[in-house]
């Protein structure tokens, strides 16, 4: 009878280890989603500079479809477009985790210019800045000549964008982490719009596909094949 009871004893002591260790992996992982939580948006990172005599970027249709999972997202892409675009890094913006499919998918926007407005960069403060998922253009007021020179906000909406950024590799998804304000980068691949679900909810993020356009839709989303850093 005596040993029965020793018995149980040992029993009840292995379980309150287990249930402990449990308890604090679960803490544990509350800690990291917190801190995923707090930390997810990380922004402009590098130094602001001008470049001189880079183009406009190029598009050829295509058509096709990836498939990809991110944090329980199941995602099926859209080839809307073979893209290829060289620019001016003048703001970046990261992002991480599980709390949308943007941000499951696409780990960074980068938002590039081109033309006179990567010439001018230096010259004229266009108040480059992020929101969630968009671009800002807040000129300083005592600008507004010089930007008038170059062909007006018209001129500078058409030769700038702000790319959501989806990596085809673990090496793309490496090389877009070092991406930096002031780079001058040419990035190839695909613009894409981004079907996906999770736990029965359905999710679309769909990709602009001209460059005059602005506002909530008017930003690209590339899957990004490879990235050149140039000089």
């Amino acid at each position: 009878m005596e040993e029965n009871v020793q018995a149980q004893t040992a029993t009840v002591k292995k379980k309150k280890p287990l249930r402990r260790r449990l308890l604090l992996l679960f803490l544990i992982l509350m800690c990291i989603l917190l801190l995923l939580f707090i930390v997810r948006d990380i922004y402009d990172i590098g130094a602001r500079r001008s470049i001189a005599g880079i183009g406009d970027p190029v598009q050829k249709p295509v058509s096709g479809e990836k498939f990809l999972s991110s944090w329980g997202f199941d995602v099926k892409l859209t080839y809307e477009y073979e893209y290829e675009i060289e620019g001016l890094v003048v703001h970046t913006r990261r992002y991480f985790g599980p709390f949308s499919m943007a941000d499951a998918i696409s780990p960074m926007d980068v938002a590039l210019a081109w033309g006179k407005v990567a010439e001018k960069n230096t010259l004229i403060d266009f108040g480059w800045e992020h929101t969630k998922r968009a671009l800002i253009v807040d000129a300083d007021p005592a600008d507004d000549y010089e930007i008038k020179l170059i062909g007006g906000m018209d001129y500078v909406i058409s030769h700038c964008s702000n790319n959501h950024l989806i990596p085809a590799s673990f090496r793309v998804s490496h090389d877009i982490k070092k991406i930096r304000r002031g780079d001058h980068v040419k990035l190839k691949g695909y613009l894409v719009s981004a079907y996906g679900s999770r736990f029965g909810n359905s999710y679309a993020w769909e990709t602009s596909t001209v460059r005059d356009d602005h506002g909530k839709t008017g930003c690209e989303i590339i899957y990004v094949t490879d990235v050149q850093f140039l000089e």
